[in-house]
């Protein structure tokens, strides 16, 4: 697998990571990753939390300061991750629904690919975006190996 380009991590900061993480750890781990305890680290802390068989990693930060998240306001508008079927994606929907998450779209057919885009988009902690995508047509380009094909 070429790493080149590939995100490494993303680190999302919550107004209350203990809070957070009651969300984020049963959410993650639905979708291969390793989630961490809370540890301190810069005056604050942090959970790492790795999904070894891609290789990338979701950090939840403790914030230092309030702050509203505004999907629309400049910086992040939200985190996408991709799902390897459509049943995941269903799975992650009642999942998090169950875990008081409020859903704003999905899980349906999108048409932002014409290779396919089944995916469900909801609000975690603090508001902050999320989307669970199955796309077909990217799982078999990548099987080929030419991952700009979709």
């Amino acid at each position: 697998m070429n790493l080149h380009g590939t995100v490494n991590h993303l680190a999302i900061s919550v107004s209350n990571l203990d809070e957070a993480m009651v969300f984020f750890t049963p959410f993650l781990e639905a979708l291969g990753y390793t989630v961490s305890k809370p540890m301190p680290y810069n005056d604050t802390f942090l959970s790492v939390n790795v999904n070894e068989a891609n290789g990338t990693a979701i950090n939840i930060w403790q914030s230092k300061k309030e702050h509203n998240f505004d999907v629309y306001e400049p910086g992040l508008h939200h985190v996408a991750f991709n799902a390897g079927s459509k049943n995941a994606v269903d799975e992650v929907g009642k999942l998090v629904e169950k875990a008081g998450a409020t859903i704003l779209d999905g899980p349906a057919e999108f048409p932002f690919s014409h290779q396919g885009y089944y995916a469900v988009y909801f609000l975690g902690p603090d508001n902050i975006k999320i989307e669970v995508v199955h796309m077909p047509g990217l799982e078999e380009s990548i099987s080929k190996g030419n991952a700009s094909a979709a």
